[in-house]
């Protein structure tokens, strides 16, 4: 993790598009552009898949960059409202986020907490484009519970051996 913000200094050479978008956000609103927020997307837009500020906080301590949690959170919230971060709130205790993108399902697996995405076009397109009477849906989030694999392999063998 010791190359981790160079990693993201590269990511970010990708994403100038969410960086202008997030510096137009800032602008418009009278908000500071502080370092600290412009690490935090740094780091946001390297991940690929879910992450929580736990993620992003160890991910920031080990690379040397010193942020409060705090910080974290409230840069967070400014992604969210700038349209380039989504708050995901599943079965668990803690939000997760994910860089928005275009609309995905979720798997959630009920026994170990893993989500995985899955394209669900038809339905989520049809989800996406549904008319509301005084509502303008701005996205899409299932959520399909359940048990993965993995947790259904582990089950049948404690079966197996409470049996014997």
């Amino acid at each position: 993790m010791k190359n981790f913000i160079r990693m993201c200094n590269r990511c970010l050479e990708n994403h100038k598009e969410e960086e202008e978008k997030f510096i137009s956000f800032l602008r418009l609103r009278r908000l500071r552009k502080t370092p600290e927020r412009f690490e935090i997307l740094r780091c946001v837009l390297y991940y690929n898949d879910h992450f929580d500020v736990d993620c992003l906080y160890k991910a920031l301590e080990s690379s040397g960059y010193h942020v409060s949690r705090a910080t974290i959170y409230s840069t967070l919230e400014l992604l969210c409202s700038a349209g380039i971060v989504r708050r995901l709130l599943f079965d668990t205790h803690q939000a997760r986020y994910e860089r928005a993108s275009q609309t995905h399902s979720h798997l959630v697996c009920t026994e170990c907490g893993e989500i995985r995405e899955v394209d669900l076009e038809d339905i989520d397109g049809a989800l996406a484009n549904m008319k509301f009477s005084d509502f303008r849906a701005a996205y899409v989030s299932t959520c399909i519970y359940g048990v993965c694999e993995k947790c259904r392999k582990k089950s049948q063998k404690s079966s197996i051996h409470k049996i014997e």
